[in-house]
């Protein structure tokens, strides 16, 4: 078998920005792509990242990434120190 080859990879929309391995994956190999999200959108959401390969079977892959963006939790203030005792 040969090795995979990612050509491409694009998310589905702006707030998705993918990254993916340059180099050749052997068989039996591993790599990782990895997905930023504009965390500043709230809420559930649903994307897809299109993997562009030189797989036989199939040219594009399309992975799902699903998540929930909480409200960030707000540090607890520090409590003052009285300097002049």
């Amino acid at each position: 078998a040969a090795p995979l080859i990612i050509s491409n990879a694009k998310g589905s929309c702006g707030c998705t920005v993918p990254s993916y391995p340059k180099e050749p994956i052997m068989p039996g190999g591993v790599s990782f792509i990895k997905v930023k999200y504009d965390t500043n959108r709230k809420g559930g959401f649903t994307k897809y990242v299109t993997l562009t390969t030189n797989s036989t079977s199939e040219s594009t892959t399309r992975l799902k990434v699903t998540g929930n963006m909480k409200a960030a939790i707000p540090p607890t203030p520090a409590k003052e120190k009285n300097l002049f005792n």
